[in-house]
Parts: C-alpha cells; structure tokens; sequence
C-alpha cells in the first residue's frame, strides 16, 4: 500500500519537474511511477548532463 502511494506522489513530482524543466514528460511520469524516489535522482543527474552538453564544460551557465 504504501509502495502504491509513493508512486502516485512521485509521478506528480516527476510531471511538475519535467514540465518545469523541459524535458519529456510521459517517459519522466512512467519512471517515477515506476522507480520512485529513484527517478528524482536520475531526472536530476540527466537534466545536468543535457545541461552541459548544451552549454559546453568551459562555461558558465546562469540558471534562475
């Protein structure tokens, strides 16, 4: 029961998070359904890796 519930509460973490940040939604919902807390850590790790492949390792990014 308590898995079920974690669920449910990552998903709408993971959909407020994505649509903030711009990243694919349903595939960001279906892992945080899936993986939890686990999902959050792996969306955040990926948003910097795209984030500096973006804007390259030599510079400096301002991010609000």
């Amino acid at each position: 029961m308590l898995f079920i519930f974690l669920s449910c509460v990552f998903i709408l973490v993971m959909y407020l998070e994505s649509l903030s940040k711009g990243m694919p939604v349903k595939r960001w919902m279906l892992l945080g359904g899936v993986l939890g807390p686990v999902a959050w850590c792996l969306f955040n790790m990926h948003y910097r890796r795209a984030f500096v492949r973006h804007v390259g390792h030599q510079s400096c990014g301002w991010r609000p």
